[in-house]
């Protein structure tokens, strides 16, 4: 999916208004998209009918799966407004208020790769770093990250396989602030770690 006023691809979801939004331009697809979309008219005696298409269950693949799909099938036909309202009334909630990442996610200004994600997705890639930088492996730390966060595993690894060099450098930068003391490590981190935080089903 591209921008049609910049061609960026760098596009995402404004929580706030429900609307899809190029990072690069500031334009707001949606508004473009009913405002140029070409009123086809029909002829009456001959009705276009549509099959319903299958309803997948929600717990067959990640919330994000299913939006990225339903985002291409509302762009090629004109519904974006009503189908990203509907994706973010779906959105479940987080899993808890994760608190203790204020410094983190200060230190997440220097890397735009990073920056540019949700507030869920910064948050895990925030609590993964830190428990990369307490000596968890890639597998654990996404999978406690996402679990604390509500976050996907795929999200944090689509931003590692994309950006991997900023994240890299993200949590280089976190091990030397918690090695200096610079930064103390997040409580839910040393839970987590310990085995005593959120559970996904809490």
């Amino acid at each position: 999916m591209r921008c049609p006023v910049c061609g960026s691809t760098r596009l995402a979801w404004d929580e706030l208004t429900g609307y899809l939004v190029c990072q690069d331009c500031g334009a707001v697809i949606s508004q473009l998209i009913e405002e140029e979309r070409p009123a086809l008219p029909r002829p009456p005696w001959r009705p276009i009918r549509r099959r319903p298409e299958p309803v997948v269950p929600p717990a067959s693949r990640p919330l994000e799966e299913d939006v990225e799909e339903a985002a291409a099938k509302a762009v090629r036909r004109g519904k974006v407004i009503e189908v990203v309202g509907r994706a973010v009334r779906l959105r479940p909630p987080m899993k808890e208020k994760v608190e203790g990442l204020e410094g983190l996610l200060e230190m997440m200004s220097g890397f735009p790769d990073l920056k540019s994600r949700t507030e869920r997705v910064r948050k895990a890639l925030a609590l993964y770093a830190a428990l990369r930088a307490m000596g968890l492996s890639r597998s654990r730390a996404t999978e406690l990250a996402s679990r604390a966060t509500g976050a996907s595993p795929r999200s944090i690894a689509k931003v590692r396989e994309r950006h991997q060099r900023s994240l890299d450098m993200y949590e280089v930068a976190v091990a030397e602030a918690l090695r200096q003391k610079r930064l103390s490590p997040p409580m839910l981190a040393e839970k987590l770690k310990a085995g005593l935080g959120p559970s996904v089903h809490s």
